[in-house]
């Protein structure tokens, strides 16, 4: 059977058409991750990052950078204003005959401020390696007065501003951008509008949730080979023992042997995790326990659970401190008095 020319002539065509529409997508594909690499909107490394802050609306969040032995952190401090409900009006006394005229609205309620204080090491680093160098999705350029309302920078959402070295970078956020993930921005240098991950601003929104620490260590469970536990006058020492897929605790005495009492209390230590930090300690405290951990080389690291006075539940709060907190941390008083009940069968 014998075909039409013209088949072999439009299967040519259709075959060249696949090819040249291939090579403009790589091409575009390419030229689209060379032009957000190539967005910034300014230079900068996270190690020179020296504080952020985010004023909203209606909250004001502070990250201020240190360092120690341990490597970078940072200590915040969010303060969000809630508007307490209005006034009640007063019973009516007036008489049936009485001129209301001049009864006077309840007064509105000044705002309340509430602070928090977080300290954030991981996602506080990411948000630094984010913010320095600050790169964009891609550019939209300056837009008139006039359209700012489409971009949300009529009434935006909050500034950011970014210490580097000394020297502050201010970002203008706006709106979400189609799809709801990202944000428009503008440089107050340059007055350029771009679009930036929106993830920089969720972090910020909700610092007290997203950047808090609830990490009590930098190294894991493997690389633990003893610790010792300390109560008061008392201290015991223990051993990490088993191979790497099952681990367990054990006296020194009896390596090969897993002392599930200590297993038991450590697993409920482990478990305590920060839900807010505080900058100073009630007065009237106590240690409860102090657990100092090392490696095959040395020391690693510790956890100290503290006990402060009875709190507005009418139970003391408990408060722990590690090496990767820096600060103490208010953590769930039942598991914590848990962990306070069971150490005299630990360290006796």
């Amino acid at each position: 059977m014998r075909l039409d020319r013209s088949f072999f002539v439009h299967l040519g065509l259709l075959v060249a058409a696949a090819l040249f529409a291939t090579l403009v997508w790589t091409r575009d594909k390419k030229a689209a991750a060379l032009a957000v690499a190539d967005v910034t909107v300014w230079a900068g490394r996270a190690e020179d990052v020296e504080g952020i802050t985010f004023e909203g609306k209606s909250k004001k969040v502070t990250l201020e950078a240190k360092k120690d032995k341990e490597g970078r952190y940072f200590v915040g401090t969010a303060e969000r204003k809630t508007t307490p409900p209005p006034d009640k009006p007063k019973d009516d006394v007036h008489g049936e005959g009485d001129d209301h005229d001049h009864d006077e609205a309840p007064a509105e309620p000044e705002p309340a401020v509430k602070t928090t204080t977080f300290v954030s090491v991981g996602a506080g680093n990411k948000l630094a390696e984010a913010v320095a160098p600050l790169k964009a999705l891609r550019a939209v350029g300056r837009i008139p007065d006039d359209r700012a309302g489409e971009f949300g920078l009529a009434e935006p959402e909050g500034t950011l501003t970014v210490k580097l070295r000394g020297a502050e970078r201010k970002l203008v956020l706006g709106a979400a951008t189609p799809g709801g993930s990202d944000r428009y921005a503008r440089d107050e240098a340059t007055g350029e509008v771009y679009a930036i991950k929106g993830d920089i601003y969720r972090d910020l929104d909700t610092a007290e949730s997203r950047l808090l620490e609830r990490d009590l260590h930098e190294w894991k469970d493997a690389d633990v080979a003893r610790a010792r536990v300390i109560v008061a006058d008392k201290r015991r020492e223990i051993v990490r023992s088993g191979d790497e897929a099952k681990k367990f605790w054990a006296d020194p005495a009896s390596p090969e042997q897993n002392d599930e009492t200590v297993a038991n209390w450590m697993s409920k230590l482990d478990r305590l995790r920060p839900t807010e930090y505080v900058a100073t300690l009630p007065e009237q405290k106590e240690v409860v326990v102090r657990v100092e951990y090392a490696g095959r080389s040395g020391d690693i690291g510790f956890l100290e659970l503290v006990k402060g006075p009875p709190g507005a539940s009418g139970k003391p709060d408990y408060f722990l401190v590690t090496e990767r907190t820096r600060l103490h941390g208010k953590v769930p008083a039942g598991l914590a008095e848990q962990v306070e009940q069971d150490v005299g069968a630990v360290v006796k």
